[in-house]
């Protein structure tokens, strides 16, 4: 409505404007809590503007310097304040930067940096949470080819990084990778490509990948981008204990295979 209204205005003399911030807060301590107090709001200062501009002239500039003084002041968070040290660190800078530049510069800037910020420090919180953990395995009967890790959190651009280090950590070839989702909530583009890659490495390797526990986002992400086809339907499956049975199977299919003119083996269809 907002929108539609600036572009209207222009053609009746008008100009494009905002929603007061000030205004709303007003209204909001008044008790007004409905978009009916702004309508009223709007009434009342058009039946100024008309009627009552001449006494409106009157009124001394000291006078609505106060107001706007109040208006400021009743505004203020300032309770937030007392409470800044039981908060972290982040959110303390968040908040004195978009306080700062507020009152320095003006709001909009304020805004925009502080959605910056927030959007970068919810980045940093959320890589910290996503890890990946070896899983070890008890059973004796277990190829010493397989290895078996678990990821935890979300798989996306800002994490990337922990999964490429998994074959640069790896002190020898594996046969086969069994990697556990079952504790992924999302994977974004960035962590599929990750995936994709570390597929395509083993394979040069003769290796194979298998995947297990998809949750629901990851496992459309990776059916509608083909990847699922490209790993194969039989290395997706949907428990641990299945993932160890085919990678078992992938380890022994390996074993048999002859190295390839590339120096691989093939990988386990």
């Amino acid at each position: 409505a907002q929108g539609a209204a600036n572009l209207i205005a222009p053609l009746f003399g008008g100009f494009a404007a905002t929603g007061a911030i000030a205004r709303t807060a007003t209204n909001v301590r008044s008790g007004g809590r409905t978009p009916v107090a702004g309508i009223i709001h709007s009434v009342v200062l058009l039946a100024v503007v008309l009627a009552l501009a001449p006494l409106a002239h009157h009124i001394p500039l000291a006078t609505l310097s106060a107001i706007v003084v109040m208006v400021s002041v009743h505004m203020g968070e300032w309770h937030a304040f007392k409470t800044l040290g039981r908060f972290s660190a982040a959110y303390r800078t968040v908040l004195l930067s978009t306080f700062f530049i507020t009152v320095v510069f003006d709001l909009t800037l304020a805004v925009e940096l502080g959605l910056v910020m927030a959007s970068l420090f919810f980045i940093h919180r959320v890589s910290d949470l996503t890890r990946i953990e070896p899983v070890p395995q008890d059973n004796a009967g277990i190829d010493p080819r397989i290895q078996v890790f678990r990821l935890f959190g979300s798989l996306f651009f800002g994490a990337a990084n922990k999964l490429e280090s998994l074959l640069v950590a790896a002190d020898t070839r594996p046969a086969v990778i069994v990697l556990s989702l079952d504790k992924v909530i999302n994977i974004d583009t960035t962590g599929l490509e990750i995936l994709q890659n570390l597929h395509r490495t083993l394979a040069k390797q003769g290796a194979s990948l298998v995947l297990c526990g998809l949750n629901a986002q990851p496992a459309s992400l990776i059916a509608r981008s083909g990847f699922a086809t490209q790993l194969g339907e039989a290395n997706i499956v949907g428990s641990l204990e299945a993932a160890l049975a085919r990678a078992s199977a992938c380890a022994a299919k390996a074993g048999e295979l002859s190295p390839s003119p590339l120096g691989g083996a093939s990988p386990v269809p």
